[in-house]
């Protein structure tokens, strides 16, 4: 016998799911993305990475000075902490750095030493135009060259490569120091943004997150594996810095793909259309490419090295389709080459 007890309970057991079902993910436009990526993740670091370079710029300088082993050991100290800066922001190169290029400028890779040694000995020459170094011979890469090299005698014992070294050090302070003080004004500027500027925001972001993952995938891991040498040049190898190196460009692409603390990233924007299947897999293909560079051991020259590092590809190349194809196609971007592409 039907019972009224019995419709309570029926109504009950289908409004349950309903009441436990969590709310609804906040709209995330690409303008609150953008601006709170710069204001809490890439001004401080900029920042930091400004008071880098000029500590660089100034060690180079007493090398020159004062050319004794102490003093090269005290500026490769300060390329590492540099460099690594570098790599925590160089994977996301929006506002300032996209319109300003600084980062082909400074961090021009793989290096050219044939054209450093060649600009060194026009540097000493009287009718130099410095202007027309290229970007080929200056950069945080070129003075990786310069000073860790093990094939040349190192810049405190050869005062025209010191000279040159140290010229190049203060071009990299004086390229990021403008830069690093762009970020809250462009932030500032992204508020109230009109429909057209949200929708170039949202293919820019998502267009150079595609790009970085594969300037990290095929220049940093896929090319240099092409290599027989039992030390392949990875990036920052002459520093012995590569795994440090390729973590932090990681982690500072995941902070693009995932966000961290109050920094929203690309999942929030998809979780806030309602794309949560989406959102879900960029997760976990993120989470699968961030244990491959968790686990990279540091001779990428041995061959678990090199399995480990063909690993990291494999995840990045996984991830890299999935936006390039799932992501972009879903949310009508369309994808072409940005900052990160090439050389």
């Amino acid at each position: 016998m039907w019972r009224p007890t019995m419709l309570v309970a029926l109504i009950a057991a289908v409004l349950s799911p309903l009441a436990r079902a969590e709310p609804p993910a906040p709209i995330v436009a690409p303008s609150q993305w953008m601006a709170t990526l710069a204001r809490a993740y890439l001004a401080p670091r900029y920042e930091s990475l400004a008071g880098e370079a000029r500590d660089l710029a100034a060690s180079a300088a007493r090398v020159c000075a004062s050319p004794g082993a102490e003093a090269l050991q005290a500026a490769r100290s300060d390329w590492k902490r540099t460099a690594l800066s570098l790599r925590r922001v160089s994977p996301l190169p929006f506002g300032p750095v996209l319109e300003s290029r600084m980062l082909r400028k400074i961090d021009f890779w793989p290096t050219r030493a044939a054209q450093i040694e060649a600009s060194i000995v026009k540097f000493g020459a009287a009718e130099v135009r410095l202007d027309r170094v290229g970007v080929t011979a200056k950069g945080l890469p070129a003075l990786e060259y310069l000073l860790f090299d093990p094939l040349r005698a190192g810049i405190n014992e050869d005062a025209a490569a010191c000279a040159y070294a140290s010229w190049v050090a203060r071009e990299l302070s004086e390229a990021v120091a403008p830069v690093s003080k762009e970020w809250m004004n462009w932030a500032d500027s992204l508020a109230d943004a009109e429909p057209e500027v949200e929708k170039q925001l949202l293919v820019d972001g998502v267009n150079i997150l595609i790009g970085s993952v594969e300037v990290l995938r095929t220049k940093f891991l896929e090319k240099p594996l092409q290599s027989s040498s039992p030390t392949p040049a990875f990036d920052a190898w002459r520093s012995g810095e590569s795994v440090a190196s390729m973590q932090a460009s990681f982690d500072a692409l995941r902070v693009g793909l995932l966000g961290r603390d109050v920094v929203p990233g690309l999942v929030a924007v998809l979780q806030g259309r309602g794309l949560l299947t989406l959102a879900e897999g960029l997760e976990r293909l993120v989470g699968a490419s961030a244990r491959a560079f968790s686990t990279l051991p540091s001779d990428l020259g041995a061959a678990d090295g090199r399995a480990s590092a063909a690993k990291a590809a494999t995840e990045l190349a996984k991830l890299q389709y999935f936006l390039a194809e799932d992501v972009a196609t879903k949310l009508k971007v369309a994808v072409g080459f940005g900052e990160s592409d090439g050389d």
